[in-house]
Parts: structure tokens; sequence; C-alpha cells
């Protein structure tokens, strides 16, 4: 009898180990970095963000920045910045929209955010539906949606009329921290400060992922399908795959954005309304009435780390 309870507590824990899955999400392509200056850098840098997804079978989704598309922000596109996009729809990947030039919808007016979501269709969506495949995510620039219930209200109806999903986020993270630092000890020439950088991203960004698995079981008693925010940078193409690892060591499945969003979580209400860019989990969590006790324990970014961003 004890045996046979045994056994079943063995399935039914491989069976909650199995339920982990989580969406790799990348904004800011074609990328942001000071290692990799040059167009054809860059294109370098996403080469092997790329295979990294493929070695370990993702699906990941990665929200282009259409002004970045063109030299100077303007004029003719850069083939070269435009080749970054070709090479994560060759590979089989998903693009979605991160607007025209990445501002900020707290300080701008509805209007302005309007033409900056349909400037994001500019040269992507074009690509994408080429091959046949739907251009139909958007990533909000610093995870704002407005400070007013009117803002919030008129982007939701826009993105709907539009033919746009949002792209939650729910493990929010400051992955761009940690390339800024790593990007300065690498062009200082200081190779051991950036491997002590690139361990420390790893432990940090598996630590939050823990952070928000917690949050998961206590707002919907169970684990939910995370949605990881991570960026186009260099951190990432060094380091992506031994995350990935980590991930998988912990029981992570992979899955696409669109699985991800089938599960009824992602259907929760969001009422929050402010200027704060947090993550979704965050979002459900206030309109559910959670207070402070709720939120504690986040990651913090290590002062090394911030130290080597903050002075290049």
């Amino acid at each position: 009898m004890r045996f046979r309870l045994f056994l079943l507590c063995l399935v039914f824990s491989h069976q909650l180990w199995a339920q982990k899955k989580i969406v790799i999400t990348v904004d800011d392509l074609p990328g942001v970095t000071n290692f990799y200056r040059t167009p054809d850098g860059r294109l370098i840098m996403n080469q092997k963000l790329i295979r990294h997804f493929q070695t370990h079978r993702v699906p990941a989704i990665g929200f282009v920045i259409s002004q970045w598309l063109y030299q100077n922000g303007k004029g003719a596109p850069d083939p070269n910045q435009v080749n970054v996009l070709k090479a994560w729809l060759d590979a089989g990947l998903e693009l979605g929209n991160h607007t025209f030039s990445h501002k900020d919808f707290t300080v701008i007016s509805i209007q302005d955010y309007f033409d900056e979501v349909t400037g994001g269709e500019k040269i992507t969506k074009k690509l994408v539906e080429e091959r046949g495949k739907p251009f139909r995510f958007f990533r909000h620039p610093y995870l704002r949606k407005g400070e007013t219930p009117a803002k919030k209200d008129s982007l939701e109806r826009f993105l709907v009329k539009h033919n746009y999903r949002e792209a939650p986020v729910t493990v929010d993270n400051y992955d761009f921290l940690f390339s800024h630092a790593y990007d300065n000890a690498l062009l200082k020439g200081d190779s051991a400060s950036a491997v002590e950088i690139g361990r420390q991203y790893l432990d940090y960004m598996t630590a939050y992922v823990r952070y928000y698995e917690a949050q998961s079981d206590s707002l919907f008693k169970r684990q939910i399908p995370q949605s990881l925010l991570t960026h186009a940078n260099t951190i990432n193409a060094v380091y992506m795959g031994d995350l990935l690892k980590r991930l998988t060591q912990s029981g992570y499945t992979f899955i696409s954005l669109e699985e991800a969003l089938k599960d009824p979580a992602y259907r929760s209400k969001d009422g929050y309304i402010g200027k704060g860019g947090i993550s979704w989990m965050h979002r459900w969590a206030l309109t559910q009435g959670k207070k402070g006790g709720f939120f504690k324990g986040e990651p913090e970014v290590p002062a090394m780390v911030t130290k080597w961003a903050e002075n290049p």
C-alpha cells in the first residue's frame, strides 16, 4: 500500500514538473548593443542568438523597432538590418510589432501612439506576410499601456481593430542592465569581469523565474505558462544557450506565444492604470486587490553589475 502511494506521488510530481512551460520573447530587434556597433555586427549578434533557439528548439518571438531598420532612422532601409529579420524568419521564428521608435505611451498623445503602432509595421509586416504568416502580436514599449483609463481603453480597442493581440510579459526583469555592464566590460578588455557578469546574469534570471513561479502559485494556485522578457543584446547572444539549459533543467518546456495565450490565466482582468511598466502577473494581482506582501522578494540587480552598467 505504501509502495503504491509512493508511486502515485512520483507520478503526480512528474505531472506537475511537466506542466511548467515558458515562452521566450525578445524585444528591440534588430538589437541594442554597444559591443556590436556596426550593422554587420548586429547581424552576427542575432545569428548567435538564433542558433541558441535552434539548438534548444525554442519557438521564440522577436519584437521589431522599425525605425532601427533604417540608416540613421530614416531614408532607405539598411539591408543588413533587414537581413536580421530575414534570419529570424528563415529560422522559422516569429516577429511582432514593437512600434516605430519605442516611445513611451505615458508621455505622448493617443494619436501619436497610434501612429507609432502603424509605423511599426514598416518593412516587418511585409516580410512576414510574404512568407504566408500572420503579423499579429504587439509588445508595448516599456510595458506601459496608459496612465489613464481613456488611453488604456483606446489602445486596447485600436489593437483589436487592427488585428493585433497583446504580447504579455509575466517574467519581467532587467536583463538590459546586465548587457550594458557586459558590453562595458568587454570594451574595456576586462574579460574576467565580463565572465563574472555573465555568471551573475544566469543566477539572476533563474531567480527571477522562480520568483514568478511563486507568484503564479499564489495568484492562480498552479503554474501558468510564463512569458519571459529578454532583449536582442550582447549578453543574450552569448548566454542565452546557458539560460535555456537552466530552464530545461528546472523542468520547463518551450512553447509559442500563441500556445501560452490559450491558457485562461491570460484572460484575467487587467485593471491596472498607471505610469509603471509592470509584469502582467502584477497587473492581474493588483486588479485582484493584492497588497504589498504579495510582491516582496523580487530579485535585485547585483551592485557590481549596476556599477559596470552606469560607469562605462
